[in-house]
Order: structure tokens, then C-alpha cells, then sequence
């Protein structure tokens, strides 16, 4: 058997793999001799047939085919030895000569995982600031909530609430036809079609108009985007907003236990900053994971990215369809979608996934952190908080079962990870660490 290395390139082996005859021939044998007892040939009893008979019966590639059954792993397996790699997976075998055997082989290789110095690593999370102007543009959300409508005679100014019959056609084709729907008069609605409420300023009740607007090319439905729709309009009634007044009447209305505006200001404030640490240490460890990986060595090979994405895309279908209540519903949405970009996303998603494992993963190992059986049962119970009644004691036996108890591990793990590497790149100086060690 000869084996030659033709590169290697991006965590893959690229092998041939040429075999002697005699070899390949001990293999054949092997073959005849396993299929000779189970092939029944006219004028033999089983296992008696020679093998050129067998061979005429059953055709060559027959016999090439389950002599490969033994062949293929065990000269593939020498081959990886032979050459000292590390494989990833199984390799991918195509034959490229039948007669003498020779064929290539893709073999990926396990990742290079070199982790940076991360006890160098210094940073903090962003201040947050919460000022008069984030209350104020709550309190003006929450007025629009609280508002009421009224009808009046005038022609229709924007932030009023109209109801209209609408009907719109595509290359003649119907694209939209309601009755009596109601829509808000603001240029930001409805998002997918912009422009539209702009047509209906002016207008009066009862007055009919038709106009002509294109849609844009990231309208939902690709069929339909950057198509002129035809539009056929008529306005029933105007209504006028009418906003409450930003008093202590409107703070009780709101939350019972608040009997001031000055206290619902404060209220808002500490509802605000809490949400605001959240977003923002969120956002802190995603940069602190990307300083870790861009000061580490991380290797992989092509097809852990794509075995993620695929897992991903299907995950994504999965959700998508126990959304839809019909099949129609469902088929409908994926016609709405850019499979080309949801590839896309998802390689570029699972790609950042492996790094992070593979890199919260070497930390999770130089610095000993493990997962105790009380932390697994703890997230477990976290994770099937909202299920209730006998639903709840399947979720669990489906979570502890192997695979899925090992991903909660994983996700423990790499949670304690990330505050070990917060606790070391928010403290001011590299003292501490043999007292963190202790403490785990």
C-alpha cells in the first residue's frame, strides 16, 4: 500500500492511496468466503461454489462491493496511522481506479485549540446611564397604550387611526383585499410596505382613491418584491388620538401601588437600569470571548462549520413549522425565505459557535472547572420552569438523558467559565487567581 500526502490545508488531509494487487486480492478472498455460504447458485450447495462461478453469479462489483465492506476502514485506519493525523470524523473515500485499487480520502482532523494568555485580558462593562430622555420616551410608549380615539370631520393628518376597504393587485393578480381594517396614519406603518400611509393624508371619509406603489425588494415574499401594486382605497372613518395627560391620575392607572408620577419615574428608571446591566453584560461577554479567541490559535476543519450550519437550518425549519398551524401556512413562510441567506447566517452563527465552545471549553479544562450534580439538576429544573403537569416529568427524563444531560453540562460549564473570565478581566491587577482556584 503506498500513501501520499497531497496537502493539507484548513485542519484537512487530502490522501491517496494506491493498493498492490495481492492485498486487494486477500480482501476478495475474505468476500468470497462470507458470501459463499449465504448466495444460492444452481447445481452447488451452499459454500461450495468456486469463486468464479460465484463471480459469474453475483457479478465482480458484487464481490468488489463486500470485500470494500472490510477493505475500506481497516486500509483507511493504516493510512491515518501511517501518516500520524488525528482524525476528526471518518474520512470521505471516493475510488478513482478500480483495477490496481486506488482511491482519495478527505480526512478531517481534530481542531488546534492554542488558548491565549487570558489573565492579561483587562476590560469592563459599559456604564449605564439612564437619563430623563429614555423615561420620557417610556412614558410616551406608555401614553400611546393608554390613548383613546375619537371621530371627527377633517381630512386624515398623520397619527390618526383610519378605518379603510383596501384591495391591491399584482400584474393583475389579487395581492390584498380587506374591509373595514383599521391602520395608524404613521410613515413607519406598516413596516413592509413603506409609503403606504403617506397615500392616505388628506383623504377624507368616505372619499375613494387609487394609486400605484412599488414594493421594495425586501418585501417577505420574493415573488412579489420590486412588483407595482395597484391600489384601490376607500376611507370609512377618521379618528383623532387623544394622549392622557402625564399626571398622578395616569401613574395610579398604570400601577396600582404607585400614587405619584415622580414615583413611576422612578419605577421606570430602576426597570430601565436593570434591563440595561442585562443588555449590557451581555454584550461584555460577547466582546470578552472575542478577545479571548482573537488572542488564541483556533483551527478547524470546514466540515464542523458545515455539520453546525446544517444543524442549525434544520432546527430553524423544525421551529418555523411548529409555529404554522397548517401545512400550507408553513410552505407559505418558506417561500418567504432566502434559503441562501439562512445558509449563510447559519454558517457564519455556527462557526462563532465552535469557537466559543472550543474556546470556553481549554479555559473549562486549564482552569479545573467542573459541574456538580446539584448544578445539573439546578439548570435542568430552571430550564422546565414554565412546563407544567406530566409534560414536566418528560422534559426531565428527556434532559437527563445522556447526550442531552452532557449539552446541559456544557452549557454550565461554559457559563461558570465566562464569570471566571469576568472576575479576571475586571480585576485590576493578576493577584487573586490561586485564591480563585481554592474557592472552586
Amino acid at each position: 500500500m503506498k500513501v501520499t500526502n497531497n496537502k493539507t490545508e484548513k485542519r484537512t488531509a487530502y490522501l491517496t492511496v494506491e493498493m498492490e494487487p495481492a492485498e486487494v486480492e486477500e480482501y476478495l478472498e475474505s468476500a468470497y468466503k462470507r458470501m459463499v455460504d449465504k448466495v444460492d447458485i444452481p447445481g452447488f450447495r451452499k459454500g461450495n461454489a468456486p469463486r468464479e462461478v460465484l463471480e459469474k453469479h453475483v457479478g465482480r462489483d458484487k464481490l468488489f462491493e463486500e470485500a470494500n465492506k472490510e477493505l475500506m476502514p481497516r486500509t483507511c485506519s493504516r493510512a491515518i496511522k501511517e501518516q500520524g493525523l488525528k482524525p476528526l470524523t471518518q474520512p470521505m473515500v471516493k475510488v478513482t481506479q478500480e483495477e490496481p485499487l486506488a482511491f482519495e480520502m478527505v480526512v478531517p482532523l481534530v481542531p488546534v485549540v492554542e488558548i491565549g494568555d487570558y489573565h492579561s485580558i483587562r476590560m469592563q462593562p459599559e456604564p449605564v446611564k439612564i437619563t430623563d430622555k429614555d423615561i420620557n420616551s417610556v412614558l410616551e410608549q406608555i401614553r400611546q397604550q393608554y390613548a383613546t380615539h375619537e371621530p371627527v370631520d377633517r381630512p386624515v393628518k398623520t397619527g390618526d387611526i383610519i378605518t379603510i376597504n383596501i384591495e391591491g393587485t399584482v400584474l393583475e393578480s389579487p395581492f390584498i383585499k380587506k374591509n373595514g381594517v383599521q391602520l395608524k396614519v404613521v410613515p413607519e406603518f406598516p413596516p413592509e410596505i413603506p409609503g403606504l400611509s403617506d397615500h392616505f393624508i388628506s383623504m377624507k371619509k368616505d372619499e375613494e382613491k387609487e394609486f400605484k406603489l412599488k414594493l421594495p425588494e425586501s418585501y417577505p415574499n420574493k415573488l412579489l418584491a420590486d412588483k407595482e401594486v395597484l391600489f384601490k382605497t376607500k376611507v370609512l372613518e377618521v379618528k383623532e388620538e387623544k394622549l392622557p395627560e402625564l399626571d398622578d391620575n395616569l401613574a395610579k392607572m398604570i400601577a396600582p401601588n404607585v400614587k405619584t408620577m415622580d414615583a413611576l419615574r422612578e419605577q421606570i428608571a430602576n426597570n430601565m437600569k436593570l434591563d440595561y446591566e442585562q443588555k449590557a453584560n451581555i454584550k461584555f461577554e460577547e466582546k470578552l470571548v472575542t478577545t479571548l479567541i482573537e488572542k488564541s490559535n483556533l483551527e478547524i476543519p470546514p466540515l464542523m462549520i458545515e455539520s453546525e450550519a446544517r444543524y442549525l437550518i434544520e432546527q430553524g425549519l423544525q421551529e418555523l413549522q411548529s409555529s404554522c398551524k397548517t401545512k400550507e401556512e408553513y410552505e407559505e413562510k418558506l417561500k418567504q425565505l432566502s434559503m441562501e441567506q439562512v445558509k449563510e447566517r447559519c454558517q457564519e452563527l455556527g462557526e462563532r459557535r465552535i469557537y466559543w465552545n472550543l474556546a470556553l471549553s481549554e479555559v473549562a479544562r486549564a482552569e479545573n472547572i467542573e459541574v456538580s450534580e446539584d448544578e445539573i439538576t439546578e439548570e435542568i429544573e430552571s430550564m422546565i420552569q414554565s412546563v407544567t403537569g406530566k409534560e414536566k416529568d418528560t422534559q426531565r427524563q428527556y434532559l437527563n438523558e445522556p447526550q442531552n444531560r452532557e449539552n446541559v453540562i456544557g452549557i454550565v460549564s461554559a457559563r461558570k467559565t465566562v464569570q471566571l473570565l469576568t472576575e479576571i478581566a475586571t480585576s485590576p491587577d493578576k493577584k487573586g487567581k490561586k485564591k480563585r482556584k481554592e474557592a472552586k
